[in-house]
Parts: C-alpha cells; sequence; structure tokens
C-alpha cells in the first residue's frame, strides 16, 4: 500500500521527485530493502535523473530470487518484463507492477 501511494505522489509532484528519492529508508526486511533500492534506481534511471547513492549499496542480500505473484507459469514472463534495476537485485516483477491509474508518462 505504502508503495502505491509513493508512486501515486512521485507521478503527480513532478517538482518533488528528486528529494522523494534521495532519503535512504529505515533498515527493513532484504527483500523489502531490495525493492525499495530497485525501485528508487529504476524511477530515477526512467526519469533522467541522478540515481540515489545509497541504491549502490542497499538490496543486495537477497539470497533467491523473488518472483511476484508466486506461480511458476508467471516465472519466464517475469523474467523477461523485470526492468533491470529489480532484476539485478533478484527481484522479478510485471511490466505493469510500477504502472498507477493517475500516472503522467514522461519517462526518457
Amino acid at each position: 500500500m505504502a508503495v502505491r501511494e509513493f508512486l501515486d505522489f512521485f507521478y503527480l509532484e513532478s517538482s518533488l521527485r528528486g528529494d522523494a528519492l534521495q532519503q535512504e529508508p529505515v533498515a527493513l526486511d532484504p527483500l523489502k530493502e531490495a525493492y525499495l533500492a530497485a525501485l528508487a534506481e529504476h524511477l530515477a534511471r526512467s526519469f533522467g535523473m541522478n540515481v540515489p547513492e545509497w541504491t549502490d549499496t542497499m538490496g543486495f542480500a537477497l539470497e533467491r530470487p523473488f518472483f511476484a505473484g508466486g506461480l511458476e507459469t508467471l516465472k519466464p514472463l517475469l523474467f523477461v518484463e523485470s526492468p533491470t534495476a529489480f532484476r539485478r537485485r533478484m527481484i522479478f516483477i510485471s511490466k505493469d507492477a510500477l504502472s498507477r491509474p493517475r500516472q503522467v508518462i514522461e519517462e526518457t
């Protein structure tokens, strides 16, 4: 839920995007840390922003790959569709996982 709210804010408040990504999140479990670091890196690259320095060290502690959805039959699709920032942290999501209804498309 919090990630969806963050994405709504990020997509709608273009003047605050840079600040929204710079603050390092508090330490969480390895999967959440990996997801947040991948999300920040992906959004920064997608919108032509500087990738936050904290993403260089956070999110690389997963011991096993994580495939969203949990279905074996989805694994090949998720493997192909996952953005690079997620794949390099062994997280595999669909291409639509980060889309929001109010998203303004201006990615580079």
